[in-house]
């Protein structure tokens, strides 16, 4: 069952950009979806999980999957500074960076990176809609084609994290997409997995959608979503009874 959540103070310093007002605004159309790519469309954080863990074992550390956690959904640079925190200064982050990349790419051309539940019924359901789709990811362009395929023309803008000058929780990927799209961020609608991009989200004046992956949504990052739900099915059946009418979401 969907969780909606009531617009209270936020308790963040990353959520003030949120408009005041913004409440269960799935009842209203909007003019544009943005959505994250891993972990929301592909389960690409499990076998991330799975690689770095194994990549952690080879350089002698242990990385479980509280800590694993911790990363998702910040972009590169932000998880390397992390490594260097939690293993010391000698680490060798680059060195555990390339075990990673191998693995995964070994992985991806084995087994494929599968869709999350719902995800591709979803995309489908916006384009039938005639609403205009944008992808915000912190990930490297060549690996939205690899992780999405066929599903990379659903989108009429791609903002990755070598577009713009920061990563999530920053509001950066929101902004330059709607920018692309030529919308307004407050009559948009972003869905992400993670409180990091949820967080940019909501900093970038979007109402936001979570599905939870890996990472459960906090309760200050809950209560400004416009709602949490368990899947994209569900968030596919809350949208399709809200905007069964042609409604269309105030600016």
């Amino acid at each position: 069952m969907a969780k909606r959540t009531a617009l209270r103070q936020p308790l963040d310093p990353h959520l003030h950009a949120i408009r005041e007002g913004v409440d269960s605004l799935i009842g209203h159309r909007p003019t544009a979806i943005f959505c994250d790519m891993d972990g929301l469309l592909v389960d690409s954080e499990r076998l991330e999980r799975r690689v770095w863990q194994a990549a952690a074992g080879d350089h002698g550390v242990e990385m479980s999957d509280e800590r694993f956690a911790s990363f998702v959904g910040h972009p590169a640079e932000e998880c390397d500074r992390l490594l260097g925190l939690y293993y010391g200064e000698a680490f060798d982050v680059s060195g555990f960076r390339g075990a990673c990349h191998r693995r995964m790419s070994a992985i991806v051309e084995r087994e494929g990176v599968p869709l999350r539940p719902g995800a591709r019924e979803w995309l489908e359901f916006v384009r039938e809609l005639g609403i205009p789709l944008g992808l915000a990811t912190s990930s490297a362009p060549t690996l939205v084609g690899e992780r999405l395929g066929e599903l990379v023309s659903t989108f009429s803008a791609i903002v990755t994290r070598a577009d713009v000058a920061r990563g999530k929780p920053h509001p950066d990927l929101y902004l330059e997409s709607a920018a692309r799209l030529g919308v307004a961020p407050e009559a948009s609608l972003a869905l992400e997995d993670s409180p990091t991009g949820a967080q940019a989200a909501l900093a970038a004046g979007m109402p936001v959608i979570v599905v939870p992956d890996l990472v459960p949504v906090p309760p200050n990052v809950a209560t400004l979503a416009a709602g949490v739900f368990d899947s994209l099915h569900a968030v596919r059946r809350a949208a399709a009874r809200a905007w069964a009418n042609g409604g269309t979401r105030r600016a």
